[in-house]
């Protein structure tokens, strides 16, 4: 029967010989072509009267070629699953290998050699060192109080001021293109609302000594900032222009009348307010309103705080096991499998692909160690609670629950999106094992100080990928 042995070269490289004597192949061979003969249409011969010879002629070489690679795959794969060593990437045709030709004269046992990549063995180092820094973000009671005050605006009435004008209030105009102090012949017209704060500052110390019905003169490519001719010329001046056609030709004064002024007033700091914001029953006071408001804060904060914890676990492992990896087969694997990658390319992109996999090995040997595991019913859990979120978490109805179901059991079907949820689920689990195993100490922060670690960070990923996207211009 077919056998695979395996030599260790050293630690970390392997040759597997793979043998497949021809006593097991060829019943397989003659059942193959036998089957060939009943089906064949061949010129000069009645259906299912091929002589063997012609038929091992015609297709005895592809058919021979076609069993001994499955055979061979069926061996190796075999060989990958039992085997107890942990094997990177997948073997490759050994540079020993001689040549195989398949004669159908000649049938003989066959021989094949390829090489694989064993994993290091190695107990996880690290963990146990200094303790990390967790920090804890400071929200500012201004902040919470300027938080109050939003929302005590965005939940308020809309209303309709007549005598006065606001900076939060938003403004109609009602525009009459003019050619000097009269009204242009077949000049633009049209109406539309600005935001009040939104104005230049000449302007919008103009408008808020104004009331509703009074009228100026403006220029609309100057009235509001940080915008853009484009955007006067279709909102402002009410212009649907053909990108392909000459632009309409437009003055820049206009006589203008305030036809109506929106206002949004403030809502009370009362239970019906605590209610619409956060759901019944939950905050009862304006201190405990707050409270509410500086948790969800904090909890913003601190799933980058988190980010951060993880990214220092991550590179402390990775520092505190520089593992040794078998470079030479996997350079050579990673050509194999990607024909296009030249090997400037391999060279350069080789580093980053072997922290991921230093990374890969030490995660892999931490979740045997916690015993991390992730069940189908956590991922239709988690796709579920995703689901959930669109409605707004919380909102969601025992009615509705039966639609969440349905729509969880379709995401399941889709191979991409269950993987996806896995490494989540999986990730998720991990970093709380982690955290719960690992040394930390609390570090107060204001937001500021957290705000430019975070801007420091991404300014270092946006120069690392400059200069590798700088790197390969060059190559």
């Amino acid at each position: 029967m077919p056998q695979v042995v395996r030599e260790d070269i050293d630690n970390l490289n392997a040759v597997l010989t793979v043998s497949i004597p021809k006593d097991d192949y060829l019943p397989l061979f003659n059942t193959e072509l036998r089957k060939y003969r009943k089906d064949a249409r061949i010129k000069g011969f009645r259906q299912g009267k091929t002589p063997t010879g012609v038929l091992k002629k015609m297709f005895g070489k592809s058919v021979l070629g076609e069993i001994i690679n499955k055979m061979l795959q069926e061996q190796l794969t075999d060989f990958m699953v039992n085997d107890p060593t942990e094997i990177l990437g997948q073997p490759i045709p050994s540079d020993s290998q001689e040549p195989v030709e398949f004669d159908v004269k000649d049938l003989q046992d066959y021989t094949f050699k390829f090489d694989i990549g064993l994993a290091p063995e190695f107990e996880v180092a690290g963990l146990e060192d200094d303790a990390f820094d967790k920090y804890v973000v400071e929200i500012p009671a201004q902040m919470v109080e300027d938080e109050v005050q939003n929302l005590l605006q965005s939940n308020g009435d809309q209303t309709f001021p007549e005598d006065n004008i606001e900076e939060k209030d938003i403004v109609t105009f009602d525009i009459i293109e003019l050619a000097g102090d009269a009204p242009k012949e077949e000049g633009i017209s049209h109406e539309f609302g600005v935001l009040v704060e939104r104005m230049e500052d000449e302007m919008k110390e103009a408008v808020l000594k104004m009331k509703l019905g009074d009228e100026l003169k403006l220029n609309p490519f100057q009235l509001e900032k940080d915008t853009t001719e484009k955007y006067v010329r279709k909102y402002f001046l009410g212009l649907e222009e053909d990108e392909e056609a000459e632009p309409v030709a437009v003055g820049d004064q206009f006589q203008a009348e305030i036809t109506k002024v929106s206002r949004v007033a403030k809502a009370n700091l009362d239970q019906a307010f605590f209610d619409k914001v956060f759901g019944p029953e939950q905050v009862s006071s304006e201190e405990e309103f707050k409270a509410k408001l500086t948790e969800n804060m904090s909890k913003t904060y601190n799933a980058q705080a988190e980010a951060l914890l993880f990214r220092d676990i991550q590179k402390r492992l990775l520092d505190s096991n520089a593992l040794a990896l078998p470079e030479g087969f996997l350079k050579r694997w990673l050509s194999v499998s990607n024909e296009d990658l030249s090997p400037e390319i391999l060279e350069k992109e080789f580093p980053a692909f072997a922290d991921n996999l230093r990374w890969t090995l030490i995660r892999s040997k931490l979740n045997k160690t916690f015993e991390i595991e992730v069940s189908p019913e956590e991922v239709k859990e988690s796709f579920k609670n995703k689901i959930r979120g669109y409605f707004g978490g919380g909102g969601v109805t025992p009615d509705m629950e039966s639609m969440v179901e349905s729509m969880a059991e379709r995401m399941l079907q889709d191979e991409k999106q269950v993987n996806e949820i896995y490494e989540e689920v999986s990730s998720n689990k991990f970093f709380e094992a982690v955290v719960e195993k690992v040394p930390l100490a609390d570090k107060s922060i204001s937001i500021e100080d957290f705000q430019a670690i975070i801007q420091k960070i991404e300014e270092e990923r946006i120069a690392e990928q400059a200069a590798a996207a700088q790197l390969g211009e060059e190559e």
